[in-house]
């Protein structure tokens, strides 16, 4: 018994080690190295970042602040919120590798038997037989372990759907990050455009009082009728109040970008950077080409593929038996005897065989793995799509920003013709102030069309999901009154 005993504790070791032997696969990944994707480095550090559940920005109202673009992205990165779920929910399919790795695992139960029994018999009874009494106790503590040793790659598939499970969860929060960090960019430009309206504006108010101070002085002369006073004051105040809406606009701005960063209360900062133009250092079928290699959306759909791929692998594999060890021991007590039982063996047996459960559930499979596959393509063309449009985009934005540039010139040599006429005399409210409309509005426009362009960059960069390089030439000439 002694020499049995032993035996089941050397199988219950065994089984513990070869388990953990089995399971070590589940915590081995492969990283790809992918050093053009802006996603891959961010999402390390957000990663990182994340480990830290409870950090907050320590920025207040109280402290000022000049952000960059990149300052701006990497606050998102450290304090995003959304970015910290989808980390989590990667680490969460993270563990779905080890569960399924787990069936190599041994099983091992403990358990304890109590137990009584007995017979009375009365002496004298009614029937007259004779008392007697016997009462049974026995206390039998009890370990067993059961172990899978094969099972024809059915785990060994499960584990790989769980793995691409895991890399497709990896590239869904890098396209979360890239998806966020278009959002940056578009809020970004955003302020800087809302910032020049305000600059437009400011300029606007300036040049109505100096009008309405001449259309006074014109007045007292006797020069120029009521009409003009009543104009320039008229044109003041509704400059005064396209300002407030303009700094209200602003704001709004910097509270959508400031949400986007994670740090919603803050918005004690000014941005380093205005409206600029700048050409991207790329061809269109290169910009298709690259998409297709690194964009993240596009990677998890065919990681979803191939998991769908490695289920229907699994299912399949349902039809073949397990191949498994056990072994069991007991030792206790009893009243008048010691209770010892040992049991060890090797098993081969299907658990709960349904051809036809199973057959169903291999139709279904297949059928998962066109519909990934199918989806995989869609989304390929949508990239496809999406990377042409912007491609088309920003040619049609850069010509745009060319026409208006140009139309800006003309109304601003406009507007220095008529405000000559006016100072001196000859010109009347009404030139005046069609002039300086159509000079507001070619300011305006030109603005618009830089900030048009500057986000189709951006979304362009999304739709690649990667940062773009950009030409050192000089296409058109800006001036800094312009911006």
């Amino acid at each position: 018994m002694k020499y049995n005993k032993k035996i089941i504790s050397l199988l219950i070791l065994f089984c513990i080690i070869l388990g953990t032997v089995n399971t070590a696969d589940a915590f081995t990944f492969r990283k790809k190295k992918n050093n053009k994707v802006q996603a891959e480095k961010l999402y390390k550090e957000a990663k990182k970042n994340g480990k830290n559940q409870e950090e907050q920005s320590i920025l207040t109202n109280e402290t000022h602040s000049i952000f960059t673009l990149e300052d701006c992205i990497n606050n998102a990165i450290k304090y995003n919120p959304t970015i910290r779920a989808s980390i989590y929910s990667d680490e969460a399919y993270k563990t779905q590798i080890g569960q399924a790795w787990a069936n190599y695992f041994p099983t091992i139960s403990l358990g304890v038997d109590l137990s009584r029994s007995g017979n009375k018999y009365t002496k004298g009874g009614p029937m007259g037989f004779p008392s007697s009494q016997y009462t049974t106790m026995t206390y039998v503590p009890n370990v067993s372990a059961d172990m899978l040793l094969f099972d024809f790659g059915k785990t060994k598939a499960t584990a790989d759907m769980a793995k691409r499970m895991y890399e497709a969860s990896q590239e869904d929060t890098k396209e979360t990050i890239n998806t966020i960090i278009y959002n940056i960019k578009a809020a970004y430009y955003n302020i800087l455009f809302a910032q020049a309206q305000v600059h437009v504006y400011k300029d606007t108010v300036a040049d109505y009082e100096l009008q309405l101070s001449q259309a006074q002085g014109f007045y007292r002369y006797g020069t120029k009728p009521k009409l003009d006073v009543v104009t320039a004051e008229y044109n003041l105040g509704k400059a005064k109040l396209n300002l407030v809406k303009a700094e209200n606009v602003l704001n709004v701005a910097k509270v959508q970008l400031s949400k986007i960063m994670g740090i919603p209360k803050y918005t004690n900062y000014e941005l380093s950077d205005r409206l600029t133009l700048n050409l991207v250092d790329i061809t269109e079928d290169d910009a298709i080409d690259t998409a297709f290699e690194v964009r993240p959306e596009l990677i998890m759909a065919k990681k979803n593929a191939d998991a769908a791929n490695m289920n229907l692998r699994a299912v399949r594999r349902e039809f073949t038996p397990n191949l498994g060890i056990y072994g069991s021991y007991g030792n206790g007590l009893g009243n008048d005897y010691d209770v010892k039982s040992t049991r060890i063996g090797v098993g081969l047996n299907y658990s709960a065989l349904n051809v036809l459960r199973i057959k169903k559930q291999v139709d279904q499979a297949s059928a998962e793995y066109k519909e990934a596959k199918a989806r995989y393509q869609s989304v390929k063309d949508d990239v496809y799509f999406y990377v042409k449009k912007c491609y088309m985009d920003l040619k049609t934005d850069m010509e745009a920003i060319v026409i208006a540039k140009l139309a800006l010139d003309q109304a601003k040599e406009q507007y220095r013709q008529v405000t000559g006429r006016y100072k001196a005399g000859v010109g009347d409210a009404i030139e005046l102030k069609d002039g300086e409309n159509t000079y507001l509005n070619a300011r305006l426009d030109f603005y618009n069309a830089m900030l048009n362009y500057n986000v189709t960059v951006a979304n362009l960069e999304k739709e690649i999901g990667l940062p773009l390089k950009f030409k050192n030439e000089t296409v058109l000439d800006i001036e800094n009154e312009d911006l």
